[in-house]
C-alpha cells in the first residue's frame, strides 16, 4: 500500500476492489487515475473492453467538502459512479420500527444518506462500509446494498479522451487513420478523434488504451494486440 494511503482507505479500497471483480471479470482495476490532464483523480477505476465503472472513496478518515466536484469529474469520463462511503458519514433520522436501525428510549432512528451523496442523482450509486444488515428487526436486510449498475451498450461521455496521454492519442490516431502526428496537440487529436470516430469507436478504443497503459497501481497493463486477439 502507498505510503499516502491511509489504513482506512486501504480497508475500503480492498472491500470495493473485491466487489468490482465480482461485477466486472473481465475489467481491468486501477487506481489513482486523472479524469484530465490536471484534474481531479479517480480513487479506482473499472475498465472493461466497452464499459468504465468510476469509484470515489471515502474512509473514515476523509470528509465530504470535495465530493460534489469529484463527482462531477468522474461523470464526465466514466459510464458509471459509485461513491463508497464509510458508515461514519450516515445521518441518525427518527423513523418508525419497521425502518430503523437503531432504538433510544423507546424511540426510532434510521442511519440516512447524508444530503451531499443524496443530491448526486440516480446515475451515482452509493455503497456504505462495512457491507452489513444494519436493521434492529429480526431477519432484516440491508439498507444499503452493494449495487451494481446496469451495464447497458452506451458511449462513452466524450470527456472520456481527457484522461488519455498524449502518447495514447497519438497511437488512437494512427490506429484509426485520423490525420495526426507527434506535433499535434492533444486538444487537436481529441477533437479530431470525435469528428472521425463513432460512439462506440471511440469508447473501445479509450478503453483499449487504458487497457494497455503502463502504470504503477494497476492490474498488468493488457496490450492491445492480445484485445485484438481476445475479440477475433
Amino acid at each position: 500500500m502507498p505510503a499516502y494511503r491511509s489504513p482506512d482507505e486501504g480497508e475500503v479500497r480492498e472491500a470495493v476492489v473485491a466487489r468490482l471483480r465480482q461485477m466486472m471479470p473481465a475489467a481491468r482495476i486501477m487506481h489513482e487515475v486523472n479524469a484530465a490532464s490536471f484534474g481531479n483523480r479517480i480513487d479506482v477505476l473499472a475498465v472493461d473492453r466497452a464499459e468504465i465503472v468510476a469509484v470515489e472513496i471515502k474512509s473514515k478518515k476523509d470528509k465530504l467538502d470535495r465530493l460534489p466536484d469529484q463527482i462531477k469529474a468522474m461523470t464526465r469520463v466514466a459510464h458509471h459512479v459509485i461513491v463508497a462511503l464509510h458508515e461514519k458519514f450516515l445521518v441518525e433520522t427518527p423513523t418508525n420500527q419497521w425502518a430503523a436501525h437503531t432504538e433510544r428510549d423507546g424511540k426510532f432512528y434510521r442511519a440516512a444518506l447524508p444530503d451531499v451523496v443524496d443530491r448526486l442523482g440516480t446515475k451515482v450509486v452509493p455503497w456504505v462500509y462495512p457491507l452489513r444488515d444494519r436493521s434492529i428487526k429480526a431477519g432484516g436486510y440491508n439498507d444499503y446494498p452493494w449495487l451494481a449498475p446496469t451495464l447497458l451498450a452506451e458511449a462513452l461521455p466524450s470527456g472520456a479522451l481527457d484522461m488519455l496521454w498524449q502518447a495514447e492519442l497519438v497511437t488512437m490516431c494512427a490506429r484509426h487513420r485520423v490525420p495526426a502526428n507527434r506535433r499535434a496537440t492533444m486538444d487537436f487529436m481529441r477533437r479530431a478523434l470525435r469528428w472521425h470516430l463513432t460512439g462506440a469507436e471511440l469508447t473501445h478504443a479509450i478503453c483499449a488504451a487504458l487497457r494497455a497503459r503502463e502504470c504503477i497501481e494497476a492490474d498488468p497493463a493488457i496490450p492491445f494486440e492480445q484485445e485484438s486477439r481476445n475479440a477475433a
